[in-house]
Parts: structure tokens; C-alpha cells; sequence
């Protein structure tokens, strides 16, 4: 068994047994399972008082997920998201992404 197989079987295993930690990650017409390992919500002030945004990290097999290019949008959970960011390393995608539009593009 591969390196790549093994990790992938290990994502499937842990997202089954932590409930909580799994969710639902569309890209286009893609979807998958994959765990949520960090959110960091953040608030910082404006013109209006304070504004606030949530950056994450999900997890996701690079089997069943293309590699999304900064600024794509992706659902996670079902809310529309932005991504801030991809890698790829032994068979799985870690996915940074912002509830908040980012300014500029690639």
C-alpha cells in the first residue's frame, strides 16, 4: 500500500469517527469529505464599528477534489467560501479559505 493510499484511508477513518470535525467540500461539480482543522475567527474595526471574518483549514483527498486556484470560490458546509490557498502532499489537499471575498486575485 502507497503512502498516497494510506494517508487517504486515514482521512476517510478519521472524518467517520469525528463527526464534528467533517464537512462537505464542493468545487464546481465536486464534492467530497474532508476535515476542518483550524478556524480562526477574527474581528478588526472599520468606518461602521467592526467587521469580522472566519479564515479555516479543511483537509480533503486529492482524489476526489481538483487543486483550486486562489480566489476560487468552494462551498464548505454549504456556505460559499473563498480560497486563500492550496497544497498538495500525499494524497490530500489542505485548503485555506475566508468567508470574506479577498481583494485581489492570483
Amino acid at each position: 500500500m502507497s503512502i498516497t493510499t494510506t494517508v487517504r484511508a486515514a482521512l476517510a477513518t478519521i472524518a467517520a469517527a469525528n463527526s464534528d470535525l467533517a464537512v462537505t467540500v464542493q468545487y464546481g461539480a465536486q464534492s467530497a469529505t474532508g476535515l476542518r482543522v483550524l478556524e480562526d475567527k477574527q474581528t478588526t474595526p472599520d468606518l461602521l464599528g467592526q467587521s469580522s471574518s472566519t479564515i479555516a483549514t479543511v483537509r480533503v483527498s486529492s482524489a476526489s477534489i481538483n487543486e483550486p486556484t486562489r480566489g476560487a470560490q468552494i462551498k464548505v458546509d454549504g456556505v460559499q467560501v473563498y480560497v486563500l490557498g492550496c497544497r498538495t502532499s500525499g494524497g490530500l489537499r489542505v485548503i485555506q479559505y475566508s468567508e470574506t471575498q479577498p481583494v485581489g486575485g492570483e
